[in-house]
């Protein structure tokens, strides 16, 4: 004859997650205070850590400075200076244009690369 599973209150489960949450309690310990196999009890513990989580809110609020202020804080031009063994790279940018600079300047580990046609002036100096 086969057994019946049993099963457990909500109340009961977060009870004893609650005693395996104490400071020096080892859940092994818990389990067999509650006549119940460790690896059910990790469980539970799983379950209500991914409970949780999808509880939490992805985004975090934030709050933005007017919008006037931003703009009065922007320079005319926006300088860029990039240092590489031969001298340095200077991009000159007009600020109104900020956005449209991410998409004209790749750097990486390898190099520094441009598109020149959008009015993107380059000036190279070599240190000495």
């Amino acid at each position: 004859m086969q057994q019946e599973r049993r099963s457990y209150s909500k109340s009961f489960k977060t009870q004893v997650i609650a005693e395996c949450a104490q400071a020096d309690t080892s859940i092994a310990n818990v389990a067999l205070s509650h006549n119940l196999n460790a690896n059910l009890v990790h469980k539970w513990i799983r379950v209500h850590a991914q409970k949780n989580l999808a509880l939490q809110t992805a985004f975090i609020p934030v709050k933005a400075a007017p919008s006037i202020a931003t703009h009065q804080a922007l320079p005319a031009t926006i300088r860029i200076e990039v240092p590489y063994s031969k001298g340095v790279v200077v991009v000159s940018w007009p600020a109104e244009n900020a956005y449209s600079l991410l998409a004209q300047i790749e750097i990486s580990p390898v190099g520094f690369g441009t598109v020149v046609d959008s009015g993107l002036t380059l000036e190279n100096r070599i240190r000495r």
